[in-house]
Formats: structure tokens, sequence, C-alpha cells
């Protein structure tokens, strides 16, 4: 049997102090990063950092907020919550779009921010720590969620400014892709000639992917008399999109055209055709959504048809902030326009918008 391990007591500074026979001045000057201020020798920082990294000293986050309290700057804490299963690729501009949001407005109120992620799995948004409470962050950004999650904001009253991103939720912010873009897409396939049309998209399903497969369903249905197949993988990742596409073409599914609902599965998309002996666009065209900064660098490079990620995080953090500082700016949903960048995935050449 294993022996029962008892929890280990935080390190404190007395603690790091007594290793490196030092005084606990000393060591918190050096924790808090004012060793030049306190003329603290170069040894004796090394002498304490080496002590604390060895005892395994974690600094008291929530301490040191309470005590930035008292300086002339405020630090304001941002929120980016994603479900852990969304593709890195998108919340990267997220990421940006806070960034630049917070840089316009930082120095106008006397500000810091500072950027937290929390990431929950899919369907269980209510369950992330400090969601409801309000003590771990000021305001949030919240995306990639599934119905029930939805659902569960729907009933639930979060007690900080939030912006929804890609699902319109009454009582709460948002901005949205515009509906039509899985319209478009099958359209362009028309226009290109292409009557055996597909859908691929992951597992779960949200507001706006669901909006998109079900538009480019029934504009297929209408524009070729026949109904799209659907190819649904099992997670949101290149990895599981390559390997629903796989098993849809062992058993025996044939189609010239391919709408993934996002960039990231059209990628998947690419590897698993190459792999069974389809070139893209001559055996089958292929459209994705998004426009990520990497779309144009596939290969071939990936037409797109719908509104920009990087649009909608700009605008999202936009309205975050402004309903940060503005308190009469009140809720409000923006909806963007999608656009269409036709590559050579689909046998355009170059961009067109």
């Amino acid at each position: 049997m294993k022996a029962k391990t008892r929890d280990k007591a935080p390190v404190t500074v007395w603690n790091i102090a007594k290793a490196a026979g030092v005084s606990v001045g000393a060591v918190s000057s050096v924790l808090n990063n004012r060793q030049e201020e306190r003329r603290i020798s170069d040894k004796t920082v090394a002498r304490v950092k080496a002590a604390a990294a060895k005892l395994g000293y974690l600094p008291n986050i929530g301490a040191r907020r309470l005590r930035m309290g008292g300086q002339r700057r405020q630090t304001v804490v941002l929120a980016l919550i994603t479900s852990h299963q969304a593709p890195l690729l998108l919340v990267n501009h997220f990421v940006d779009g806070l960034r630049e949001a917070a840089a316009k407005t930082g120095a106008r109120v006397n500000v810091s921010y500072l950027l937290q992620i929390g990431m929950f799995e899919a369907g269980k948004l209510a369950e992330l720590p400090g969601l409801l409470s309000g003590d771990h962050f000021n305001a949030a950004l919240i995306t990639n969620t599934t119905t029930k999650d939805d659902d569960f904001l729907a009933c639930t009253q979060l007690p900080y400014p939030a912006v929804l991103v890609n699902r319109s939720i009454a009582s709460y912010s948002g901005v949205s892709e515009r509906p039509g873009s899985g319209t478009r897409a099958a359209e362009v396939f028309q226009q290109i000639g292409r009557r055996r049309l597909a859908v691929l998209h992951g597992s779960p399903l949200t507001q706006i992917t669901r909006m998109r497969v079900n538009e480019f369903m029934e504009a297929s249905e209408r524009l070729t008399g026949r109904r799209a197949i659907e190819i649904v993988a099992k997670a949101l990742s290149e990895e599981a999109a390559a390997a629903a596409v796989d098993g849809c073409l062992a058993q025996g599914h044939d189609f010239d055209a391919l709408y993934a609902v996002t960039d990231g599965e059209a990628l998947g998309a690419y590897h698993s055709l190459v792999r069974n002996g389809r070139s893209i666009p001559r055996d089958v065209a292929v459209i994705g959504v998004g426009d990520y900064a990497i779309s144009r660098f596939f290969n071939p490079p990936l037409s797109c048809v719908g509104a920009s990620h990087r649009e909608l995080a700009l605008s999202a953090a936009d309205i975050l902030i402004r309903r940060l500082w503005t308190p009469e700016f009140g809720e409000r949903l923006i909806e963007l326009n999608f656009h269409e960048s036709l590559r050579e995935s689909t046998g355009h050449s170059g961009a067109r918008r």
C-alpha cells in the first residue's frame, strides 16, 4: 500500500529566509522584484531565488492584487473564457483582440490589465471556478460554448460585464456572424459546377456552426436537388476531422465539393483527401470558415466564406472594454457581414473578396 501523504504547507518568506540565511525583508524585496531599489547584492538575490525554487515557493496572487489596490494605477483582470476543445489558432485571435483593446484604454483610464484564460469542458461552463462569484476577474469574453452552456447562460446573470462571441442570448452583449455564410458556400460550389456536396463539422455543434450546417444543407438540396453528405468528426480537432473524412471515403461516399465549418477542420480534410488520392480542387473543391492567418498558406490556399475571426475578436473586445468603463453603453448585439476569400482550393486564382 502507498503511504498516506499530508498536504504540503505553503512555503513562506520565513522558510525561504531561513534556508537562504538572509533577512525576511531581503526575501520579500527579491520576491517582489525590488532588489535594485533596496540595493540587495546579486549574490543575495541568487541565494534567495535558489532557496525559493528548492522549497517550491508559489506566490500568493490574491494577496499581491490586494497590495496593488493601494497604488495609484488600478489593475483590471480580463478573462477569455473558452472551451478547451476549441482550436488554439482561434483562441489566439481573441487574445490579440483583448490586448489591442486594452492598449487603447490603459493609459487613458490609468489602469493596468491582466489577461486570464479560463478553459472549460464543452457543456460544463457552469463548473468554471469564479464564473458566478465575480472574484476571479472583472470582465469576460465568452466563446465556443455549446447549446447546454448557452442554456445555462440564458438563465444566469453574471456579476460583471460579459460579451458572447457567435451566439445570441437575451440580456447579453454579443458579436456574431450575420446569417447566410452556409448558403453562400453552396452557391460558390454551384457556380464552379460542383453538384455532389458534403459538409464537415465537429462535435458538439455550437449555435453558429449549427446555423452554418443548416444553411448549407438547405441550399445544397435546393441548388442540386440532392441532400449534401454530412460528415461528423468526433471532436473539433484537425486530427478528428481527418479521421471523419477518412471514414466517409472508406464507406464509398463520393463528393466533389466539401464545406468545412472551420478552417481547422478544413486542414484536417486536406490531409485525408490527399492521403486518399484526391486532388484539390480537381477532384474535390474545399471551402472553410474563419480565414485564419495560415489559411492562405494551405496547399493549395484555402477559400473561405464567413466572418473573419480577427474581426469578431476585435469587435468583441471593443464592446467589452466599452461596457467596462461606460455603464450607460448597455447591452448590444452586433452582427458582422461575412466575406468570401476565393482562392485556389475552389479553382480561383488568388483571393477574391
